[in-house]
């Protein structure tokens, strides 16, 4: 992806004349702007965590291939720039990925890329580096879902190895100490520094921000709030492109 905020399409609400949706830089970071804010908003409403004993969505039997979730064969794929440590992932994580899971990735439709903006803090950068690990396993998904069921406050030190092996030990076919191996790698801890450094450059203000690809286009990005209908519409949208 070039080292710019992808072009965005109007909202999934009007129609899209002719799907020339092209639009300047300004107007594209101008939207960007706008998605953190509401992420920061969405934080100082102090959403209650998600209970840490019941899990927020499941991915039995749905292929994993490092950062991405669902079939290769889709032709849409949905990225998200994301903070494990960010309130507003977590909520996300919370009300719209158990429907997309289920409606638009296990039945093929749509493919989910995560992509790592560790820009909160210490924790941020922790958290990181056992997501990266657990994706050379093709673990990533069940990891972070855990990670933001057990989310403490920003920069408090909550990323813990214990916490960390409690969790990787609730993973069918992680083995965990391969995990923090990984982890502690200076590979992988390079690959957060270039995460974090790539998410700079290519203009992302914050999380979560997310990307729309279909097929070889060009990727967009699209202003979303947090309710599935709005990602419903979205990728409704682009399935019929």
């Amino acid at each position: 992806m070039s080292a710019s905020v992808p072009k965005r399409r109007p909202e999934a609400a009007s129609p899209l004349a002719g799907r020339t949706i092209l639009v300047a830089l300004a107007a594209a970071l101008a939207v960007a702007a706008a998605l953190i804010a509401g992420a920061l908003l969405l934080r100082d409403e102090s959403d209650p965590a998600p209970a840490p004993d019941r899990p927020l969505v499941g991915f039995a039997g749905i292929p994993q291939q490092g950062t991405f979730l669902g079939s290769p064969g889709a032709r849409v794929t949905l990225v998200e720039y994301a903070d494990p440590q960010c309130p507003a992932c977590r909520a996300y994580a919370e009300r719209v990925l158990p429907t997309l899971v289920e409606e638009y990735v296990r039945t093929g439709k749509v493919r989910l890329e995560f992509r790592a903006y560790p820009f909160l803090g210490p924790d941020s950068f922790e958290a990181t580096r056992y997501l990266l690990a657990a994706a050379e396993q093709d673990r990533l998904w069940e990891l972070q879902e855990l990670l933001y069921r057990h989310q403490g406050d920003e920069n408090a030190g909550w990323v813990t190895d214990d916490l960390v092996r409690r969790l990787g030990a609730q993973i069918a076919g992680l083995d965990v100490e391969r995990l923090f191996a990984d982890a502690a790698s200076e590979r992988l801890a390079r690959a957060a520094d270039e995460a974090a450094a790539a998410a700079q450059s290519a203009g992302i203000p914050g999380t979560p921000t997310f990307i729309v690809r279909i097929g070889r286009a060009e990727p967009y990005a699209v202003q979303l709030g947090l309710e599935p209908a709005q990602f419903r519409a979205v990728l409704d949208d682009a399935l019929r492109g």
